[in-house]
């Protein structure tokens, strides 16, 4: 009973993390709106003020820096989680390798566009991969899977 709740609240601190990680990128790519166009109209919330003295520059590559960091996070986040409701290193090793490479294949769909002048092509592919490791969405699968694992064997 314990492992189911804690668990539980390691899958409800994965997507409160989730939020919060979007929070920060929607006032981001606000403020990166302001900026650009220089709009006195910001709608960024009040607890994230201060990135209106970022330049353009720096809140655009402070989302590579933080989309990283975030991707980090979820894949410790989903190992723990992992390893608390199987507590198998295996599975755990799976669920952190599944994380990085999913991360890296993103990565290199976004650098052959850029290298190639075809980024319209591979953005939304490279986005989607960032994407599986910033929400909940791999975990779900690496879970379901490894339950369906267990009941074959």
């Amino acid at each position: 009973m314990r492992k189911k709740i804690a668990g539980g609240l390691l899958i409800l601190l994965y997507i409160v993390t989730g939020f919060l990680r979007e929070f920060i990128f929607v006032n981001i790519n606000e403020q990166s709106r302001v900026t650009y166009y220089h709009d006195a109209d910001s709608h960024v919330s009040p607890s994230l003020h201060f990135l209106s003295g970022w330049s353009y520059a720096a809140l655009y590559y402070s989302k590579w820096l933080l989309t990283v960091l975030f991707a980090i996070v979820f894949a410790l986040l989903a190992a723990i989680t992992v390893k608390t409701i199987f507590n198998e290193r295996e599975k755990i090793r799976i669920t952190l390798i599944s994380y990085g490479i999913i991360f890296i294949l993103g990565s290199l769909f976004y650098l052959a566009g850029s290298l190639t002048g075809m980024i319209d092509s591979t953005y939304n592919i490279a986005r989607f991969l960032a994407g599986l490791t910033e929400t909940p969405a791999l975990l779900v699968i690496l879970i379901a899977s490894f339950l369906v694992l267990r009941k074959s064997e």
